[in-house]
């Protein structure tokens, strides 16, 4: 009878415990959050495991709208991760983000879209010569607090690309781009445009935020002329049609 009712005591015990965390409110494991990761979280709402929050900002911008849901079982490995959801101007971003105690933030599965207009308010940009749609798909990117890459595999797609310094604007194109990392840092590999715009090179960019561009433009047949007239300000063309862009830079 004994060995019973310390059985139910404990399985009472056990219970009672995971029913507090699991309404633990939002706002408590926000201020948790922010002394793990260089974050912060503001008009937090909902429990531990389903919450909202009004913006959340860090190292590279911040967003509006985030909702989480988060896997309790990634506690055991000595990760918080979650499901997330972000609003965006169009169609939003979703994402399985994970944080661990070593540091390391991993996101996967990310894929949505926005305005490039958009995304540059995030990075603190009020006005951009380039406008356009910009699509994710990434697998998986895994970084640390200085934003240096240990994964990265996916995809940037922008579509109805214009150039806004003309009235009215020079139609660009659509564009494809791969991420990828090597030993020397993020690479940025264009693999495929369509439109008025031919464009083929690629952006390296290493752990010191040091970026080296090299790539090549031309306008395809039937191209606005305004387009031929702003790539011959970057030079003289080739033989083949091309002009050619080389720079190196700090970021």
């Amino acid at each position: 009878m004994k060995a019973r009712i310390i059985r139910y005591a404990l399985v009472g015990t056990v219970a009672f415990v995971i029913g507090l965390i699991a309404f633990l409110p939002a706002r408590v494991v926000a201020g948790w959050a922010e002394q793990m990761a260089p974050i912060s979280l503001g008009g937090v709402t909902g429990t531990i495991f389903n919450g909202h929050a009004a913006y959340a900002s860090g190292p590279g911008g911040a967003v509006e709208d985030l909702n989480w849901t988060l896997h309790p079982s990634a506690l055991l490995f000595a990760r918080v991760s979650a499901d997330i959801d972000i609003a965006s101007d169009l169609d939003g971003f979703s994402a399985t983000a994970s944080r661990s105690l070593f540091g390391t933030t991993r996101l996967e599965n990310v894929t949505g879209s926005a305005s490039a207009g958009w995304l540059a308010k995030l990075g603190g940009y009020t006005f951009l010569p380039v406008a356009g749609d910009i699509g994710l798909d990434i697998r998986e990117a895994a970084f640390d607090d200085a934003l240096t890459f240990s994964a990265l595999d996916g995809q940037i797609r922008v579509n109805n690309t214009r150039w806004q310094l003309f009235n009215p604007p020079v139609a660009l194109g659509q564009f494809t781009t791969a991420l990828g990392r090597s030993d020397q840092g993020v690479q940025l590999k264009m693999v495929d445009s369509n439109g008025p715009l031919a464009i083929d090179g690629q952006i390296a960019i290493d752990p010191q935020r040091r970026y080296q561009l090299d790539v090549r433009m031309r306008p395809r047949a039937g191209a606005d002329e305004r387009l031929g007239q702003m790539l011959d300000q970057l030079g003289r063309a080739d033989a083949q049609g091309w002009h050619r862009v080389k720079e190196n830079g700090q970021l």
